[in-house]
């Protein structure tokens, strides 16, 4: 999947817009390998993407997730895994990503999903 996005300001994609892609191509519910799958593929222009591995949370991750939304899924969450676009808006002296997490259940299907700018806007 390769995205091509523009915007004023040095926005490059907004979260409302990965959001979408998260909802069209791996909405919940899906199999743990197809939201695998979308994050090995996902590309947003030239921008730097980092990726995770699915690992098992010891601790219920704060920060990334909305604290209402991580409450309800956490008893059912085993795996979760990540990817972070670098530089998904910045300018001269500001510089932010946008942090994807995905939450998979006993069952191997995907729970729930967190996507969140965070940087010096």
């Amino acid at each position: 999947m390769v995205t091509s996005m523009s915007g004023c300001g040095g926005q490059v994609v907004s979260v409302e817009e990965v959001e979408k892609m998260i909802n069209d191509q791996v909405p919940v519910g899906s199999d743990k390998m197809k939201v695998k799958a979308f994050i090995d593929n996902f590309k947003v222009d030239a921008l730097k993407i980092t990726r995770g591995n699915f690992y098992k949370p010891t601790i219920r991750p704060v920060g990334l997730w909305d604290e209402e939304r991580i409450t309800e899924l956490w008893e059912r969450v085993l795996e979760l895994i990540n990817a972070r676009i670098i530089d998904a808006k910045s300018s001269f002296l500001n510089r932010n990503d946008i942090f994807i997490e995905f939450a998979i259940d006993r069952d191997g299907r995907m729970i729930g999903y967190s996507v969140k700018m965070i940087g010096t806007e």
